[in-house]
């Protein structure tokens, strides 16, 4: 009897394996049984609607479509391929484009690898798919600090208690950098589910990311190095990233570690991250004095110019928490494979509520901001020279949410939602307050 329960357990994990790229069942489907052979196309459209409340700077009201799809796969016994092209906008986009294996098990536990370009590993949120998020976007702390989509190759391993995942990306695509070599990172995430049941689920997880940088730009036959932290408020109509936006030279490598809660039952769910990246920096700093020299107002020894020229790392941080209840339909879903809440499938009314956190800012103690110069300056000292700063105002934002979501049926849904942004931001000190009302229809065949 533990044979076939664990066969049918098997059984069901590929299924959902090789299901989990459509949002809902994809309505062609081709099969050929003789071969093992299963190929299907399908489409997905969001089209949002905002409307934005500031006090000083504007957003930009309107109409957009964030998202169209043409999705297709093929799978053949083990193994499963999957291809996905936007083109909102009006222009083509690189989306998820993969090949997978799982390896034949007679066990409770699968083995699989996965090569291509697709999300990395070490977020919940960028690996749920926005169809099925319960929120028109997902957290600005996620969307800063996480990494999206990345080519590589990842293991994974999952059973009922377990799902830990792994693997190795590069830093660009296309190695098309403008100088430089390409970077590479090293990325995953390990959950532990004391909880695992059709109706409910609870797992508790740890996720980190190592990337080495390698890409940059020359400017007097150096290689400076760089890496920006940016966000848009949470909303895909005005994408506008200028309120959140930390722009860190030099940077070398960088680490993000998180930590992750997610629980549900048929009728409620609650899930959240913590988020944290330290950047660390790494310049020639002898070339650069040389560089220097000879200049009206040049640095004549090298630490005179280290100590006009400071150096330091950088730490940011955020966070999130969202909540959901269903009013009526059917209850939550759960992806035990990889971790994640599913979306509603069948009709429902949902309500849902959010409270996000990123903080930009890496402002040193005593240190102010002059925004006729917009630099940092130690306290009681403005000079054009040397105040040199190391401080980092990118921002830092408390975001609010509450939402209304209906679901027709399996392939079509629309979304309500309001959000309040309370931000801090030296280079805006005019803005504080942003009130969105948002809303969103979507579907998905």
């Amino acid at each position: 009897m533990k044979k076939y329960i664990i066969n049918a357990l098997a059984i069901c994990c590929f299924a959902t394996l090789n299901a989990q790229n459509f949002d809902a069942e994809p309505v062609l489907q081709l099969n050929n049984k003789e071969n093992n052979l299963n190929f299907s196309i399908g489409a997905r459209f969001m089209a949002d609607y905002a409307y934005y409340s500031t006090e000083y700077t504007p957003m930009k009201s309107g109409a957009a479509i964030n998202d169209a799809r043409i999705r297709t796969s093929l799978s053949v016994k083990d193994w499963y391929f999957y291809g996905d092209f936007d083109f909102s906008a009006g222009k083509f986009h690189q989306k998820n484009l993969f090949a997978q294996y799982t390896f034949p098990s007679e066990s409770a536990g699968k083995h699989r690898i996965k090569a291509g370009y697709y999300t990395e590993l070490a977020s919940m949120s960028l690996n749920t798919s926005r169809y099925g998020y319960h929120f028109m976007s997902r957290s600005v702390a996620a969307n800063a600090l996480a990494t999206g989509r990345s080519l590589g190759v990842a293991y994974q391993f999952f059973n009922e208690r377990f799902t830990l995942h792994q693997g190795i990306f590069a830093e660009n695509k296309y190695n098309n950098q403008s100088s430089g070599n390409q970077g590479g990172t090293f990325s995953g995430r390990w959950l532990y589910r004391p909880l695992s049941g059709e109706n409910q689920n609870l797992h508790i997880g740890f996720a980190a990311r190592y990337a080495i940088l390698g890409t940059g730009k020359i400017e007097n036959d150096v290689l400076k190095t760089g890496l920006t932290l940016s966000a848009p408020f949470e909303t895909s109509v005005d994408v506008e990233s200028k309120y959140l936006n930390a722009e860190i030279p030099w940077a070398k490598n960088t680490l993000y570690l998180s930590g992750e809660a997610l629980y549900h039952n048929a009728k409620f769910f609650a899930r959240g991250e913590y988020m944290y990246k330290h950047i660390t920096k790494k310049r020639p700093d002898e070339k650069l004095f040389a560089n220097q020299l000879g200049g009206v107002w040049s640095w004549t020894t090298l630490e005179s110019w280290r100590k006009g020229n400071p150096l330091r790392s950088n730490n940011f941080s955020g966070a999130y928490l969202e909540l959901g209840y269903l009013l009526s339909g059917g209850g939550y879903g759960y992806s035990g494979e990889d971790g994640l809440l599913l979306g509603n499938k069948n009709k429902a009314l949902e309500i849902v509520a959010r409270y996000s956190y990123l903080n930009l800012n890496d402002i040193n103690d005593g240190e102010f901001f002059l925004i006729g110069k917009n630099k940092f300056y130690p306290t009681g000292e403005i000079s054009d020279y040397p105040a040199a700063s190391t401080s980092v105002g990118g921002g830092k934002v408390h975001a609010f949410t509450v939402g209304l979501n209906y679901t027709f049926n399996k392939y079509s849904q629309f979304m309500l939602d309001y959000t309040y942004n309370n931000l801090n931001n030296v280079y805006f000190p005019m803005d504080k307050n942003f009130h969105t009302i948002q809303a969103r229809v979507m579907f998905s065949f």
